[in-house]
């Protein structure tokens, strides 16, 4: 049985500091998130031995949120789905793109930043690394007109592109607006889209600004967790359906991957 533990915040001495917490019976193990101020840990502990590892983890974050939003397109978006539009040129959109790439989910990428200087310097920089093409966009809608999967990545607060831009049968995974004061997708999205899902819809209820506005009018049976979609081996959807993704960021992601260092970890120095 795994269980979650929604974020909680909490201000102190003028930092936000936000803990994340997850267990998982079957491994006997539990972790713990803490951060703020810039600073990213991650405890992990098991159930009989106490604490196994202390991670620094603004990387190691930034990768679990990439496989799971990841993971939530190969599951939801159409099959064939290549074609990648973001927003956003920030270090979250890093491992967005690496993680749709290894999944094979990318062939092509069409990027809009805020600051044109800022996009020219981020696909540059990817360019090195990632086999997809990139260009960049001169707009948040030219940007996802033609996409298959449309990424958000930013802060806003406010919704970041036109929905009438959107293409039918894109899959959408919003991503960088984590607090229920932040919104990167226009509600009335959420009305056409056939399916969707969130990492954890208790979470979701506190922070996902995009449902909660739609109040009274939003039925959250409509929300499934990542864990219910994976199970079903995915979404039925046809050509033309619309989807949601909403990235929360979950206690439960950090116990996976601070579970799979630790492994990875202890297996090579067992090997020495």
């Amino acid at each position: 049985m795994v269980k979650n533990t929604p974020r909680t915040r909490t201000s102190l001495l003028g930092k936000s500091l936000n803990v994340t917490a997850a267990s998982d019976a079957s491994s006997g193990r539990y972790a713990v998130k803490i951060y703020g101020g810039g600073n990213y840990h991650i405890h992990l502990y098991d159930a009989d031995r106490g604490l196994l590892a202390i991670f620094e983890a603004d990387w190691l974050g930034q990768l679990r949120t990439g496989a799971a939003n990841a993971l939530a397109a190969s599951l939801m978006a159409r099959t064939g789905s290549r074609r990648v539009g973001l927003i956003g040129a920030g270090r979250q959109a890093v491992a967005q793109l690496l993680a749709l790439e290894a999944v094979g989910l990318m062939d092509e990428v069409s990027v809009f930043a805020r600051r044109r200087e800022q996009g020219e310097a981020f696909c540059e920089d990817m360019s090195k690394t990632l086999h997809a093409r990139l260009s960049l966009a001169t707009s948040a809608e030219t940007a996802i007109s033609d996409a298959d999967i449309v990424v958000t990545a930013t802060t806003s607060a406010k919704p970041v592109f036109d929905p009438r831009a959107i293409k039918p049968g894109a899959h959408v995974n919003a991503m960088g607006a984590n607090s229920s004061s932040r919104m990167e997708i226009d509600p009335e999205l959420i009305r056409q889209c056939a399916h969707i899902g969130t990492d954890d819809v208790d979470q979701a209820r506190k922070e996902a600004a995009e449902f909660i506005a739609l109040k009274t009018d939003f039925d959250w049976r409509l929300v499934r967790p990542l864990s219910e979609i994976a199970r079903a081996g995915g979404v039925a959807r046809s050509e033309t359906d619309l989807t949601f993704y909403k990235s929360l960021g979950a206690g439960i992601e950090d116990l996976a991957i601070a579970s799979l260092f630790f492994d990875c970890l202890t297996d090579a120095k067992s090997a020495q």
